[in-house]
């Protein structure tokens, strides 16, 4: 694998994004009016209501972004890429993108969460491991599901359908590990839960090294 084939890969997905200003800008703009919204409605919210509402939001709004990851390009650019770059590169740079995609978007719902509505975390650094470890595990499933999705005529529809489920446990276990951090609830073996979540991402990601080989010459 070629690292610097991978790092043109990230800089061209990064271009396109900035070309395509209102992709990104709507994808942020639903975060930020779901948070605005709820804001309104409620005035205020409970620490446990909190917690959930952000991984729903950022569930969401990772699934809209991400989607388009294997979409947003003609069957024959990715042909052209075939001819230039490996599976392992494409999927490589692929997975880095969305996640640190992933990431930034997390961090921009809990800020807006804590500015509008408070900040209920006590223990930051627990809620920063989960929140690393979860968004790579909701990445991680979007990015592959997108990829078998994106020679699919129903694409969006398949990829709400084949994602939703697979992603579940990584949010379950990071919805309750954040709990925690909140202290809402107390759990003596949470780094257990921890490490649980960081290899339920070095599953989903050695299976998708595994899969998309194939997928790729496909």
């Amino acid at each position: 694998m070629n690292l610097s084939h991978v790092w043109a890969i990230i800089k061209k997905d990064i271009d396109i994004e900035l070309r395509q200003k209102y992709a990104i800008g709507g994808t942020f703009l639903f975060a930020i009016t779901s948070a605005y919204i709820i804001y309104k409605s409620f005035g205020e919210l409970k620490a446990m209501e909190w917690n959930i509402l952000v991984w729903i939001i950022v569930l969401y709004a990772g699934l809209n972004a991400i989607v388009k990851s294997f979409i947003q390009e003609s069957k024959a650019t990715y042909l052209y890429y075939y001819s230039i770059f490996g599976p392992l590169e494409v999927i490589v740079a692929k997975l880095i993108y969305n996640y640190l995609f992933t990431l930034f978007l997390s961090f921009a719902v809990v800020g807006v969460f804590s500015v509008l509505l408070g900040n209920p975390i006590k223990d930051v650094s627990l809620f920063m491991q989960a929140l690393a470890l979860g968004t790579l595990g909701i990445s991680s499933v979007f990015t592959f599901v997108s990829s078998v999705s994106g020679s699919s005529s129903s694409s969006s529809t398949m990829m709400s359908i084949l994602s939703l489920p697979l992603v579940l446990p990584s949010v379950l276990i990071m919805e309750r590990t954040t709990a925690v951090a909140m202290s809402l609830i107390s759990d003596s073996e949470i780094y257990e839960d921890l490490i649980i979540l960081g290899g339920i991402d070095l599953l989903l990601i050695g299976m998708i090294v595994l899969i998309f080989p194939g997928l790729w010459k496909q």
